[in-house]
């Protein structure tokens, strides 16, 4: 009988905490524009350091990405910069000896994108051509949005750096 009872009070506590939904109101939050794959400045103390090696790869994709539930009616224009800054930062912080990316190693047609309206991505094409470098050495090359039209742009998720590593 006392078991009964036990289970008695224990439904009614649970039926009587049951609170109202809780609608979430995001209202007041605007888009974000972010590299979803972006790697730098480290977000802590104690991360790894980003390992992209891509030795023999043909093609780098520079994404852009609307941060956010639901896709704008118009198209965004992102534009992105080559941060040749970040190498020196780069191999101070994790102890090592890239080197820039040759320019005749790689090329990007244009370094503006539209991420279509209706879209969350899109992305940039950048060709690598493996032989125009050495496959011994370690290679360094890093993307920054600079500019989303009338859209934020997310701190920590603004600049890809891109490491190629020699055999």
């Amino acid at each position: 009988m006392k078991i009964y009872i036990c289970f008695v009070i224990l439904a009614g506590l649970v039926c009587s905490c049951k609170k109202s939904e809780f609608v979430l109101d995001y209202s007041g939050i605007k888009p974000v524009i972010i590299i979803p794959n972006g790697n730098w400045p480290s977000k802590s103390l104690f991360d790894p350091q980003p390992l992209d090696s891509l030795f023999g790869v043909q093609q780098l994709k520079l994404y852009a990405r609307l941060s956010y539930a639901t896709t704008l009616d118009k198209p965004v224009k992102v534009t992105f910069k080559e941060d040749p800054t970040i190498l020196d930062s780069y191999n101070n912080k994790w102890g090592t000896s890239y080197k820039a990316l040759p320019k005749a190693a790689y090329e990007a047609t244009t370094l503006e994108l539209n991420i279509p309206a209706g879209e969350h991505q899109a992305f940039i094409p950048v060709k690598v051509f493996p032989a125009q470098f050495n496959g011994t050495d370690d290679y360094l090359i890093a993307y920054t949005i600079i500019s989303a039209d009338d859209q934020i742009i997310g701190a920590n998720a603004k600049t890809i750096i891109f490491t190629i590593k020699g055999q």
